[in-house]
């Protein structure tokens, strides 16, 4: 280390050797590289670290993993207005809008699933005069959407008259429909189509003016309560998912989270790890080169005095020779920056 300090300040024949330079420069080329690759580290763990925060408040978000739809009928067009007549045969035509709240992170879509049935319900059961088809409907993410089915029914001219003479008509409908979630994670979108299956009903007061009441849903047609046309309260309906697909969707949730953040938070503490080792080193290696230039100096100069008196000079005349850098001579200064 003086020899290459005296290759700036000290007499040519302090230099040092071709052999001594090069392991100089692969060692200060070590102390660059570990520098370089410790601060990429420690960055690179930097960024999984937060990867692995977002994806833990993006779990904390997806659960549970679904929350069901709240819906509403907010109008009903089914009457007489709607009938017509072709042949021996009465066809009709009706709608019901509902008004739905998303509760959920991620938006959601619902089109028809399998063909749907309309029926008549009276003392003897179920009698099918219809079809029933889901319009197109979106749910954005925590937000407010509407959705509608349209009925289409189509009986005898006889079994017409017969529920037109009646003073109230049930009518109980199937919805399937393929409910499709949109889900982004670290900006990669995933897709999920599932599908739901209800049974809907609602009560038709006949006489001028026809009356429509509200609907109501359930899973199964054992459960279903139809309201009455004259009962103004609103009924709360919920599309969820069966407890077997709910608890298949939960668990399918929690492995993928579980994996994700258990890899990004091994690939986190290993590039801290291994980013706080090279700069460690890169430290050690630093102290080694550690320079005390007025202590060099000073040694510099004593050499000197001595290779003076050694000489029969002064001081002074050996700063004045030829090649100093303070005379501008002939010897070329040799700087080496490390």
């Amino acid at each position: 280390l003086k020899q290459l300090f005296f290759v700036v300040v000290g007499p040519p024949h302090f230099r040092c050797s071709a052999e001594d330079h090069h392991v100089l420069t692969v060692q200060i080329a070590m102390l660059n590289t570990n520098f370089c690759c410790s601060t990429t580290l420690l960055s690179v763990s930097a960024l999984f670290a937060l990867m692995f925060a977002y994806s833990a408040v993006k779990l904390v978000q997806f659960t549970p993993v679904y929350r069901p739809l709240h819906c509403v009928t907010t109008s009903g067009d089914f009457g007489q207005q709607q009938m017509e007549m072709d042949g021996f045969w009465v066809n009709s035509s009706g709608t019901a809008v509902k008004s739905c709240t998303n509760p959920n992170p991620y938006n959601l879509r619902m089109t028809q699933g399998d063909p749907s049935k309309v029926y008549v319900k009276d003392d003897w059961g179920l009698h099918q005069v219809g079809e029933s088809f889901l319009m197109d409907s979106e749910y954005p993410a925590e937000g407010n959407g509407t959705g509608a089915f349209a009925l289409k029914i189509a009986m005898p001219f006889l079994q017409a008259m017969t529920l037109l003479a009646r003073q109230r008509v049930q009518v109980v409908t199937e919805v399937n429909a393929h409910i499709e979630a949109e889900l982004f994670l670290l900006g990669v979108g995933f897709s999920s189509t599932e599908t739901s299956n209800k049974v809907c009903g609602f009560e038709i007061k006949m006489g001028s003016p026809q009356t429509v009441g509200n609907s109501a849903c359930e899973d199964s047609l054992d459960k279903l309560v139809i309201p009455d046309a004259d009962d103004p309260k609103e009924v709360e309906d919920l599309v969820e998912l069966s407890p077997e697909l709910y608890n298949h969707k939960t668990e399918m949730k929690n492995r993928a989270f579980t994996s994700l953040l258990c890899t990004l938070g091994v690939l986190s503490a290993s590039c801290f790890a291994s980013g706080l080792w090279l700069g460690r080193r890169r430290s050690r290696f630093a102290r080694e080169f550690s320079f005390d230039f007025p202590a060099i100096e000073k040694e510099v100069a004593e050499m000197k005095r001595q290779q003076s008196v050694a000489e029969g000079r002064s001081p002074d005349q050996q700063l004045q020779e030829p090649g100093d850098v303070e005379t501008g001579g002939s010897t070329p200064q040799q700087v080496v920056s490390i």
